[in-house]
């Protein structure tokens, strides 16, 4: 990176050239980085994702029935909260630049925690939805506020293994979540049914974690206290020569209208719809396939972890492929995989191939979820582009979890036809645009490396605001 001394400019998107010190002292900054930042985002991914699937474990121990659902209810409880959900995301994004991550990431932790207890003592079908509604309301700015938040402390190169060990959280969350919820169905608690003390007991341990990390979060790298003189020197230019410094991103409505115009957003988003729904239906509603298959609800809701313990084997595999391979090509590997898992699992007559290939389903789906997430906020140009981006994606992706649900519902079992069709077509496509996202990236780098243009009299602030049209810019491929 050059600097213009009388303007303060910078050029930007030019690769750093370290010396042999600094590549030392480097991976020592970015180990410092994981300790302080990793543990405690990946603590409260898990457990908010335990907090809007145990759903799923509820509706097996005693939901229907202890409520008086009707079908329609039945479907809502699951759909509403995608609904706000879908709604909040790309709102709470931009709040997250009003507020310190630590202050942000531990108000809206407290108050879904508090909200999941509360669905303890809901009396009926419709304060029970309500519930819901608000649980979804207030997790909307964790997800794409973490992937912005990651994209603030590592650089291009380093933020996607980041981003897969964050992502494992959805794994880990199945793999201990369902027997959890289990566990906690057979616990006593006065009057309270199976499915009340799942969600008394599950959101308290959040709300103890989410205070916690009100002390523990770190704000932003060049106000960090942790690092050395010499670390905060080379922290900050390895990040202002990236993507700049999140601390300094300015939020303008131009900016943001720019990029709700970019078509790649939108493919991006479509993409994960893919990607998100046979998540979303893996993990809530393996309980109730695996009790279609004549288990108890007890153990059914054991073996949900089966699908989930399989995908982040496969996320560990990823771990290890990252920056070997392309991510468009583990893509296509994974889709493939989970597309034929998911085909043969849902209409197999077999229980034991069903087991088996609904395995097979996880360890494909769950490994591109990080995937996808780590391409897209490589390729966005800047913080504030990676920030409303990371929040449409997701937000966009999260519609599926209000639709979804409708196809599974009791009167649609056991088969689910519509909901297995649904689930298969959309990632088919999913894989589709990805082809086409790599053409168009392949081209682009093409034209830019054979076609120079010297920005370098621009300030900074000039070519931030052009992000991934900077023509030093080269897309991940």
């Amino acid at each position: 990176m050059s600097f213009d001394t009388e303007k303060g400019a910078a050029m930007v998107n030019v690769a750093q050239e370290l010396t042999a010190e600094e590549v030392i002292l480097a991976k020592k900054t970015a180990r410092k980085i994981d300790i302080r930042i990793l543990p405690i985002v990946v603590l409260i991914y898990i457990s908010a994702l335990i907090d809007r699937s145990n759903i799923g474990a509820a509706l097996v121990n005693g939901l229907v029935k202890g409520l008086n659902l009707s079908s329609a209810e039945e479907g809502n409880v699951t759909a509403i909260f995608y609904v706000f959900y879908i709604l909040c995301e790309t709102p709470s994004n931009m709040l997250l630049k009003m507020f310190k991550p630590h202050i942000w990431f531990a108000f809206i932790g407290i108050v879904w925690s508090a909200t999941c207890v509360s669905l303890a003592f809901a009396k009926n079908g419709t304060t029970f939805i309500i519930g819901r509604a608000f649980l979804g309301i207030f997790e909307a700015g964790l997800t794409p506020g973490v992937v912005s938040y990651l994209s603030y402390w590592y650089t291009r190169s380093e933020v996607a293994y980041r981003m897969t060990v964050f992502f494992s959280s959805i794994a880990i969350a199945g793999i201990i979540g369902n027997p959890i919820a289990a566990v906690f169905s057979t616990i006593k608690i006065g009057n309270l049914m199976p499915f009340q003390v799942i969600f008394l007991l599950e959101g308290a341990i959040t709300l103890v974690i989410c205070m916690a990390s009100y002390f523990i979060i770190q704000d932003y790298p060049d106000q960090a206290k942790f690092f050395t003189k010499e670390e905060h020197e080379l922290v900050v230019r390895r990040l202002r020569a990236d993507q700049g410094m999140a601390s300094q991103a300015k939020v303008t409505f131009k900016e943001t209208l720019e990029i709700l115009l970019d078509w790649k957003i939108w493919a991006f988003s479509q993409i994960y719809f893919g990607l998100n729904n046979a998540y979303t239906v893996i993990s809530i509603f393996a309980p109730s396939m695996f009790k279609n298959l004549n288990y108890s609800p007890t153990t059914a809701t054991y073996m949900a972890a089966i699908p989930n313990a399989a995908g982040l084997i496969g996320c560990v595999l990823v771990l290890f492929f990252l920056n070997r391979v392309k991510y468009s090509t583990l893509l296509f590997i994974f889709g493939s995989i989970a597309i034929t898992g998911y085909a043969v699992a849902a209409f197999a007559p077999q229980k034991i191939v069903k087991i088996v290939f609904l395995a097979i389903a996880g360890f494909g789906s769950f490994p591109n979820i990080p995937v996808l997430i780590s391409w897209m906020s490589v390729n966005q140009g800047g913080i504030y582009k990676g920030t409303i981006t990371s929040a449409i994606v997701v937000s966009y992706s999260s519609i599926c979890g209000a639709v979804s649900p409708k196809f599974f519902v009791t009167k649609f079992a056991p088969k689910y036809t519509i909901g297995n069709y649904f689930a298969i077509g959309s990632y088919i496509l999913t894989l589709i645009l990805a082809l086409v996202l790599r053409i168009y990236y392949n081209a682009q780098n093409k034209k830019r490396d054979q076609n120079p243009i010297d920005v370098s009299h621009l300030s900074e602030a000039d070519q931030r605001r052009m992000n991934d049209n900077h023509p030093l810019f080269r897309y991940r491929i």
